[in-house]
């Protein structure tokens, strides 16, 4: 995640998985072509292939490739959370006085630990923690965007 936008008024931190939906793609692509040049030779080896290929390409990017974006708003006392994918778009809100504070969830997966940063919302119908990605990954961007809220909050005090 990245912080694009630090005022004293507005916060906004994004998480805008480009690279991810490239490497997927092309990663797909080489299937398909693959299945394209064998096409001549062995048809039903080829069609696989291809179909492989497009369904890696397109499949993988519907449910893997999602930007969010984390809106802090003093001016509107409101904290906006909007999620847009293949198959929509989401946005949940919630009132920034009822916003404590950003944390770090961490998974473990064999060896290796993954992140997601979650804000914590402490009164209002929505009262509990949620999560700002819905995946967890690796790298420090869960951290930066936990820091970058934290430090927003603390500057207004």
């Amino acid at each position: 995640m990245k912080v694009t936008r630090n005022t004293p008024e507005q916060l906004i931190v994004e998480n805008n998985p480009l690279w991810l939906a490239i490497f997927i793609s092309l990663f797909g692509l080489t299937f398909f072509g693959i299945g394209m040049a064998n096409l001549g030779s062995d048809p039903g080896m080829g069609a696989l292939f291809v179909a492989c290929g497009l369904g890696i390409a397109v499949g993988f990017n519907m449910i893997f490739v999602r930007r969010t974006q984390l809106i802090l708003d003093r001016s509107r006392d409101l904290v906006e959370l909007r999620r847009r994918s293949w198959s929509g778009y989401s946005l949940m809100t919630w009132q920034l006085r009822y916003l404590e504070r950003a944390v770090v969830q961490t998974s473990r997966s064999g060896d290796n630990d993954t992140h997601r940063a979650a804000l914590v919302i402490s009164g209002g119908m929505d009262a509990g923690t949620h999560p700002v990605t819905l995946v967890y990954s690796s790298g420090r961007g869960a951290r930066r965007a936990a820091e970058a809220v934290n430090g927003w909050l603390e500057a207004a005090n």
